[in-house]
């Protein structure tokens, strides 16, 4: 989802690199550009209303893991930025 966000936000790409692994990698975008591209892609592999339906059918975070294909991090990440835990708790 980052790689594609960085296009869906028009970010020109100027110069790139092959891995090891000859994977295309992308080496000119600056730090603005990389927290949108993170921003954009968070939001649109985990929505908020993804991670209410996690929470309130009661997904343990490996599950959720699983079925998004998200990191642990990203997890952690959007319910952290978008308050859902918080949201649940005070209610």
């Amino acid at each position: 989802m980052h790689e594609l966000s960085h296009i869906a936000l028009g970010h020109e790409l100027h110069s790139a690199s092959l891995s090891d692994d000859g994977h295309l990698v992308p080496s000119n975008y600056n730090q603005d550009q990389e927290d949108e591209a993170d921003w954009l892609g968070g939001t649109l592999l985990l929505p908020r209303p993804a991670l209410l339906r996690i929470r309130r059918e009661g997904l343990g975070d490996g599950q959720a893991m699983a079925k998004f294909q998200a990191s642990e991090e990203m997890l952690k990440w959007r319910f952290r930025m978008t308050g859902v835990d918080y949201q649940l708790r005070v209610r």
